[in-house]
């Protein structure tokens, strides 16, 4: 079965790039550019992995993981934090990991690889 894998990044640049890489490793993206757009949509969308920015336009990741991880039903799946700004969010919610932009790809990748499988 398809891995799934929910996104939420602002920078258009970035999510295109990711949603690319994911694809071209069989990897479904269901990508979100705000918070609010996420929120609306997280209960329709059942991913093997979040991956969420820290610093969105209308909120930041670190609430969201901490919502997820306050959902019995999103609770168990894994996140992975992405920032430019810091250099570690593990601390301010559960997240199982933390990639600080700019990455490498093939770094990003078996990072990703490791959280769902």
């Amino acid at each position: 079965m398809k891995k799934k894998v929910v996104l939420v990044e602002d920078n258009e640049s970035i999510r295109e790039l990711i949603e690319y890489i994911l694809a071209d490793h069989d990897i479904e993206v269901v990508s979100f550019a705000t918070a609010g757009n996420f929120r609306r949509a997280k209960t329709a969308v059942r991913p093997d992995l979040y991956i969420l920015d820290i610093m969105l336009p209308d909120g930041n990741g670190i609430d969201l993981c901490r919502e997820l991880k306050a959902e019995q039903s999103t609770q168990q799946t894994p996140i992975i934090m992405m920032s430019a700004h810091f250099d570690k969010a593990e601390g301010q919610c559960d997240a199982q990991d933390f990639i600080a932009k700019p990455f490498d790809i093939d770094h990003f990748l078996s990072r990703i690889t490791q959280q769902i499988n």
